[in-house]
């Protein structure tokens, strides 16, 4: 084993292009394939918060009794689509419009221009778009409703942007992974080129195929633990710089944190691995 190990780091000490293009290759795999997975998981949970808050803000006409108000408040309670209603006064509406925008109107106004409205919060089954525009259509045919408005339109724009960036991402991770391959194939082949003639001896002394073969493929991997380590330096250090919710992430990652950092380290060498293996597929003891 230590025969191994010295191989691996001679071989670093001879080819040190190679060794940094492998390194920024696979660091960079890394990175983007980390990325890809927190790109779906945050779609994902987009696409679940969108769908737990869809609601529909209902506008009542100024001129209603209360008993019109109790009894459309009930005929929406009865519904399959609802989940729940909330009912906002236009008091409540004028406190909230002081609360967000901080101009009050009634310096100017002897009046309240602010409706009364409900705001609507749908059952996840019914947020789709189909059923969204049948439920607003049949709202709107009520007497006392004057508008019925919803933010689907602009929640679908967000889920629809985030998922083009999502596919982006993914092909210059591809792009990405397809550069760490080649690269670490040919540094392989690089490196028995050169070696060809130590290669040629060490069979003709009959040493063994894994005794050739086990310090390339453990060199790769020491480049492979490298990159997953500086990896997670980058990725760290970019959660502190942005402040980002450490809780946030691990929410997201749906992992334990210690196996999600151990699978981070394993992606580099896991890759560069297989790609030796196959590159080397031809050494043989044959002279």
């Amino acid at each position: 084993m230590s025969f191994v190990i010295k191989e691996s780091f001679k071989l670093i000490l001879r080819s040190k292009l190679n060794f940094f293009l492998n390194l920024i290759s696979l660091t960079l795999c890394v990175l983007l394939i980390v990325l890809s997975f927190y790109l779906i998981r945050a779609s994902k949970f987009l696409q679940e918060y969108v769908q737990q808050n869809i609601s529909l803000n209902i506008f009542i006409n100024d001129n209603v009794n209360d008993e019109s108000l109790n009894n459309f408040a009930a005929k929406l309670k009865n519904q399959p689509f609802t989940s729940k209603i909330e009912f906002i006064s236009k008091e409540r509406a004028a406190e909230i419009f002081l609360k967000e925008t901080g101009e009050d109107f009634r310096k100017i106004l002897d009046y309240n221009p602010l409706p009364a409205s409900y705001t609507l919060y749908l059952k996840n089954e019914y947020t789709n778009k189909d059923s969204l525009n049948k439920i607003v259509s049949d709202i709107q045919k009520e007497e006392i409703v004057t508008e019925v408005v919803s933010k689907m339109e602009f929640l679908q724009k967000v889920i629809a942007f985030s998922e083009k960036v999502k596919l982006y991402i993914f092909i210059f991770t591809g792009f990405m992974l397809l550069v760490s391959i080649y690269l670490v194939y040919s540094t392989v082949k690089l490196i028995m080129n050169s070696k060809y003639e130590e290669l040629e001896t060490m069979k003709l002394v009959g040493a063994k195929l894994s005794t050739i073969k086990l310090p390339i493929i453990f060199n790769i991997i020491l480049i492979g633990l490298l990159s997953g380590t500086i990896s997670i330096l980058i990725s760290f250090s970019v959660i502190s710089y942005f402040n980002i919710d450490y809780n946030l992430l691990l929410k997201m990652t749906e992992l334990d944190f210690r196996l999600f950092i151990v699978l981070i380290l394993l992606i580099g060498p896991f890759i560069g691995s297989i790609v030796t293996t196959v590159a080397l597929r031809k050494i043989s003891l044959r002279v």
